[in-house]
């Protein structure tokens, strides 16, 4: 895949590698649960970027939906894993600011488009 063809995928795909270091270096308390849990929702959500890339147009809709609210919950986690102490706030501005805004910014305007169909 092509990185200008998939702009979201990649940018998922980094957050991911982000979020293996960034989860890797959680306290253990929360190392096996919280973390575990947002690397599986990452991973949730990639793995829909590439199925909303095969269906026809009508059919995005509903994924681009399910996307969008599995997107959520990680935002969710993460902020939680923040507020616990498992990252640090600078920690979470950077992911903010670098991943999760342009990624909501690119999942709304796809969401803005499938809404014609």
């Amino acid at each position: 895949m092509e990185e200008n063809k998939f702009p979201l995928y990649y940018k998922f795909y980094q957050l991911i590698k982000v979020l293996y270091v960034a989860v890797k270096n959680f306290p253990r308390e929360y190392k096996y649960t919280l973390g575990r849990e947002i690397l599986k929702k990452s991973w949730q959500c990639l793995d829909m970027i590439l199925e909303v890339n095969i269906l026809s147009k009508p059919q995005k809709k509903f994924l681009l939906q399910k996307l969008s609210l599995s997107f959520d919950q990680l935002k969710i986690r993460l902020r939680m894993s923040q507020e616990v102490g498992a990252v640090s706030t600078r920690q979470f501005t950077h992911l903010h600011v670098n991943y999760l805004k342009e990624i909501g910014d690119m999942l709304g305007g796809f969401m803005k488009w499938s809404q014609r169909f």
